[in-house]
């Protein structure tokens, strides 16, 4: 099955194409939150560079977020739109666990955190044997000092995202990863509705956040 994969929720514009297991071709660069401008010529680009057509993409992956907010509405809005025309099913992926997932080969407690504004992150908890990962918490929006608190429980933690007080390198989730989550959604046909499809808002009553 053949996979366009998009992530935008971060200042990293991330797209891959792939086929399977394999990637077929991928971009991953900081795009200074110019997604507007960048995404579609970048999936153009993707395109050509796996010598296929819109029209041989068999489904879309988005990364729903949490995250920028700008950023995901641009790359939710891409999706259903090519979707829609297309008439290819798609499938979310939430943000925080395509980055968990690419730091799987640590063993412990991964903890994904990304900068929500307003004194606020967007984090959560998960497990890792260094080959699978599994999420052990909701999705939380959490002042930094709260969260501090619910990571003391645990000796071997990894922190990271732009929320880290020391930002760690290349945590940013890849739209590679996202088609490999999305894959077994795929298979199960757990695809999400074109005409339903927004973006992952957490929600507080101290946040300008409009949740569902």
């Amino acid at each position: 099955m053949i996979i366009l994969a998009i992530d935008t929720s971060t200042k990293f514009l991330s797209v891959a194409i792939t086929d399977g297991e394999k990637v077929l071709s991928s971009y991953h660069r900081q795009a200074h939150m110019n997604h507007s401008s960048r995404l579609v010529p970048t999936i153009g680009a993707c395109l050509k560079k796996a010598r296929l057509k819109l029209k041989d993409i068999d489904g879309f992956a988005i990364s729903i977020g949490p995250g920028s907010f700008t950023g995901l509405r641009i790359g939710v809005t891409t999706v259903k739109t090519l979707a829609f025309i297309l008439k290819k099913p798609v499938v979310a992926v939430p943000t925080l666990d395509a980055i968990a997932e690419g730091a799987k080969r640590f063993k412990g407690i991964i903890c994904p955190i990304l900068d929500a504004k307003k004194n606020k992150v967007y984090a959560c908890f998960y497990e890792s044997d260094g080959k699978k990962v599994k999420r052990s918490s909701k999705y939380l929006l959490i002042e930094p000092d709260r969260l501090a608190k619910k990571m003391k429980k645990y000796d071997n933690i990894l922190r990271l995202g732009d929320g880290v007080e020391k930002d760690s390198n290349n945590w940013q989730p890849r739209a590679g990863i996202v088609a490999a989550l999305a894959r077994e959604k795929f298979k199960r046909r757990r695809f999400s509705n074109v005409f339903d499809l927004v973006p992952m808002y957490l929600y507080s009553r101290e946040c300008d956040i409009k949740g569902r």
